[in-house]
């Protein structure tokens, strides 16, 4: 599957259409999810905005309904958002094209993106390695790459290992106003600080940036007090020692060398 839908520019627009998920989640816990992507997604938008110009080729690395919630990949010339979720890229909007294929096995010639985003897909990935060789692949020299992927060291992910997949179904939807068919396995195989750069450092990437974040306090929304309370401790937890190890989330942002050597 490829499809486009760009506006009358050529490029694709921000359609954010909140009513339908007001309306499921309520004000209250939307305005508390609106400050949490503020806080976590805000960061990565911040941190891949660095490396997008105008002329950039981006790839949104398991995209599925192309959330809005990363206005920097719009000033990107061309972006393509790549994933197996079939029905995620028939409602996606952001990118202008879309593509259906396995993040390991990506239909694009070598050297084809200068930025790769992915956002809450590392941890379904079962060879993290073997995906970001082909990552590297498919980036030009001097390229980077930036994941956003839970802390499986963390509350949240020690907590997630062990709760059922229905469960995660049940939750996503109810308290985030989530569908339950945008839940997949977890496995973190690559899901701690050491095994993501370990992983990354094995495709051949070397590091640009890395930092752990706090988020686990979104669980919380269904009471506004008890979750900016839960997330001032975390903001606490991420910036002390010892302790921002077991922060909710890790952002990475990693870089093919421009005198790359074939992986």
């Amino acid at each position: 599957m490829s499809e486009s839908s760009p506006n009358s520019s050529g490029k694709p627009t921000l359609e954010i259409d909140e009513a339908e998920w007001l309306a499921r989640i309520g004000p209250k816990r939307h305005r508390l999810l609106c400050l949490w992507t503020k806080d976590v997604v805000g960061s990565m938008d911040a941190a891949i905005g660095k490396h997008i110009m105008p002329d950039s080729v981006a790839l949104d690395a398991g995209c599925s309904r192309g959330e809005q919630d990363l206005p920097s990949i719009l000033r990107a010339g061309h972006t393509v958002g790549c994933d197996v979720d079939m029905a995620g890229l028939r409602a996606n909007r952001l990118e202008r094209d879309r593509v259906a294929a396995t993040l390991d096995a990506l239909p694009f010639p070598d050297a084809t993106f200068h930025v790769i985003a992915s956002k809450w897909v590392v941890e379904h990935l079962n060879n993290p390695v073997t995906t970001f060789r082909e990552w590297w692949r498919v980036l030009r020299p001097g390229g980077v790459a930036a994941i956003l992927t839970p802390n499986a060291m963390s509350v949240f992910g020690l907590v997630s290992r062990v709760i059922p997949h229905g469960v995660k179904q049940w939750v996503k939807e109810r308290l985030f106003g989530g569908l339950k068919e945008d839940t997949f396995p977890t496995p973190y195989a690559a899901n701690t600080p050491s095994r993501l750069n370990a992983a990354m450092a094995a495709a051949g990437f070397v590091p640009l940036e890395f930092h752990m974040l706090a988020g686990m306090w979104a669980f919380f929304i269904f009471s506004d007090p008890i979750a900016r309370m839960v997330r001032a401790l975390e903001r606490v937890q991420s910036g002390t020692p010892g302790l921002r190890a077991t922060s909710a989330h890790m952002l990475g942002v990693w870089q093919k060398p421009l005198m790359a050597e074939s992986h």
